[in-house]
């Protein structure tokens, strides 16, 4: 009872805790005598525990924050400002890459916030503060809210960082769950619209529980080991004898005859097999399950669910999001296993987590598996920031040990820890201001980018769709060999035609069933004509609908055989070869292939689609021209047009300073054709 408890309180601090305050206790004096108190750095010393009322106070601030957002939401998503605002952020989150430049910072802090809890590094007390920061950062929510020595028990510590995160899924797919319900019951077509809401609801919530297991799988793993995470104490200076104590709990003898110590290893073991071992074999099943479709580059219901994990990532290097979560764990929490009594008091696992960054860092340098190279130079950044962190930490431990005093300014050159201390918080901070800057100037560099004006007028052009439809184009196109290109097409034609809706596969697919309905709610129909495009069944549906629905079409021909091009009369024989269905189900009044093949290449001649500086402009002013002629605003006014579209700064007419001369083999028909055109250009 009491009299053990106080008992062990003394045990642990040497004896009625000599040299400590009144009401502290502890080999460092950071115990609390009183149940009612914790020890805070901050404050330096022992402060009264909140009320159990602030759990009651967040949980309402978060249901009102939530409520006022589905609510503003709700009423924004109406507005047509609102509309063309989001088509921004989502064209400026595709040029800037926010995603993994946050993944890349958390996991930075995730990592750096264990230096003291995990590896016994003591930053100077002067910057509490800023290691609350990093915690804040690295989403180590439970301790941000309530301290552990206030919560209760150790075995209710362990259940609570073990629980809370599932009943974080759980609010927040009831959440979800609730306003899909919502959205079901307003939309008018209760019946018609379910199995597609119960699809786009299942899809938002397994989205919701991979982003909350990410975040807080190293802080609930770290958690989760403070039921074996014990330190050694002198308890008899004569003798030697020393006991060996849990850390997060000085009332707890880590021996196998303690009572309170064997009951804490159901807890550990059971919630050390659902986090570290279960949450990352099933993010492991779900990147298996989905990477013929990651590799292929096809869009599908569950890989759309899981793009949190791969999308940053080359489809080749589509699973190490969980290579990056796996060396996460082991220095955040599986680090703890080396040296279980007394490992945080010696250099081993600082060594260990030294070797297992460089050998990380190399390996990421080797691989490349970003499809930034701006994320791949962060996450370099990063790793070897952490190489620093942990060499940092050696120094402080030398330092701060009373063994190795004098030698901390003789061998290291500083001082005291203190210096250590202000080079690994110059570290933490040059890690955010490194993510800032780079953030910073991709957006404004997106920002800048100039757009498309109109020749006549120079003012950007009027972006109106019809009633009928959603999107201003839908482009078709063969997953194989035009993937990469339409997604350049697209990203590049809404940064130059601000407010332009484009449907992509990736941003629009709900349902591949409702292809011809999604063809059906653009205005134009782009195809992007590479090889194989004809002989895609799907790509064939679209053609058929927008045949039905009398659709205008954009072709865009890649003529690069080596990037999934192929000739234009190829491409005609692969037509008359491919659309032949009779009575297609889009389009019942199907002629045959002749009537593909004139509206795809005899209607309007193909764009050439060049990739190159400013080539690639002009097969962009070409494609957006195209389409705004066909919209409903210049449909009426096509004199606007008539001189096209320009771009600032974009290259201007060229010509010859002076006469030049041409050499040419006549026995060589093309170089012939070549120079005579060149010869009538320059006139």
């Amino acid at each position: 009872g009491a009299t053990e408890t106080s008992r062990r309180r003394l045990a642990a601090s040497g004896g009625a805790g000599p040299g400590c305050d009144l009401g502290h206790t502890g080999p460092l004096c950071e115990w609390c005598v009183s149940d009612e108190q914790y020890f805070s750095r901050a404050e330096r010393g022992c402060v009264d525990c909140p009320t159990t009322g602030r759990f009651g106070i967040l949980a309402g601030v978060v249901v009102v924050l939530a409520g006022t957002g589905l609510v503003l939401y709700r009423v924004l998503a109406r507005a047509e400002a609102w509309g063309r605002l989001r088509a921004r952020l989502v064209i400026g989150e595709s040029q800037v890459g926010f995603q993994p430049k946050f993944k890349i910072l958390v996991s930075f802090y995730q990592v750096a916030a264990t230096l003291g809890p995990v590896y016994g590094v003591r930053l100077h007390e002067d910057f509490t503060r800023w290691t609350d920061f990093i915690d804040a950062i690295s989403f180590d929510l439970l301790g941000l809210t309530y301290p552990d020595a206030c919560i209760g028990s150790m075995a209710e510590r362990l259940l609570l960082a073990g629980l809370w995160p599932i009943a974080s899924i759980m609010l927040g797919g009831a959440a979800i769950a609730c306003y899909a319900l919502a959205e079901w019951l307003l939309s008018g077509r209760a019946d018609s619209l379910r199995r597609e809401f119960v699809r786009a609801t299942l899809r938002h919530l397994l989205y919701w529980a991979i982003l909350v297991a990410y975040l807080v799988l190293p802080s609930v793993s770290r958690s989760i080991f403070k039921a074996k995470q014990c330190e050694s104490f002198d308890i008899n200076a004569f003798t030697g004898e020393r006991r060996s104590y849990l850390v997060a709990d000085l009332e707890v003898l880590c021996r196998s005859d303690d009572e309170m110590y064997r009951g804490l290893d159901a807890y550990f073991w059971a919630f050390f097999v659902l986090w570290p071992v279960l949450v990352p074999l099933v993010l492991l099943c779900l990147l298996l399950w989905i990477r013929r479709d990651v590799r292929a580059l096809r869009v599908t219901r569950l890989s759309r669910a899981c793009r949190f994990l791969w999308r940053d990532y080359n489809a080749s290097c589509h699973y190490w999001e969980l290579a990056d979560l796996y060396r996460k764990l082991f220095l955040a929490s599986l680090v703890l296993f080396i040296q279980t009594d007394d490992g945080s008091s010696k250099l081993l696992r600082l060594v260990v987590a030294s070797l297992l960054s460089a050998l990380y860092l190399a390996v990421l340098a080797l691989s490349r598996p970003f499809k930034r190279d701006d994320d791949l130079y962060l996450a370099c950044t990063a790793n070897l920031l952490l190489m620093c962190f942990f060499a940092l930490g050696t120094v402080i431990q030398l330092c701060e040990s009373a063994a190795y005093e004098d030698e901390c300014s003789t061998f290291v050159g500083f001082e005291s820890a203190r210096g250590a201390s202000e080079f690994v918080i110059a570290l933490t901070g040059a890690m955010l201001a490194v993510s800032l800057l780079v953030v910073l100037f991709k957006t404004v560099s997106a920002v800048r980018m100039p757009t498309v004006r109109l020749t006549s007028s120079g003012r950007p052009p009027v972006l109106e769709l019809s009633p009928e439809c959603h999107f201003h184009g839908f482009i078709s196109h063969a997953w194989g060999t035009g993937q990469d290109q339409t997604h350049a097409i697209v990203r590049r034609l809404q940064l130059l035609l601000p407010g332009v809706r484009i449907w992509l596969d990736v941003d629009n697919l709900e349902d591949v069933g409702r292809l011809e309905e999604s063809v059906r709610d653009a205005t134009t129909f782009l195809v992007f004509l590479s090889a194989g495009y004809f002989r895609s069944f799907n790509c064939r549906r679209e053609l058929y609908a927008a045949l039905a629905s009398n659709r205008p079409f954009i072709p865009i021909f890649e003529a690069d055989v080596a990037k999934g091009g192929a000739s234009i009369e190829a491409l005609k024989a692969e037509c008359r070869e491919n659309c032949v269905e009779a009575a297609p189900a889009a389009y019942p009044n199907y002629s045959g292939p002749g009537e593909m093949l004139a509206r795809v290449f005899e209607e309007a001649a193909p764009i050439v689609w060049v990739r190159v500086n400013a080539f690639q402009l002009e097969s962009l002013k070409a494609v957006a021209l195209r389409m705004l002629l066909h919209s409903p605003y210049y449909a009426s006014r096509p004199n606007e047009l008539a001189d096209g579209v320009m771009v600032p700064g974009q290259a201007g007419p060229v010509a010859f300073s002076g006469p030049v001369t041409i050499l040419v083999c006549r026995d060589n028909d093309g170089a012939w054709s070549v120079a005579e055109e060149v010869q009538e250009a320059a006139k």
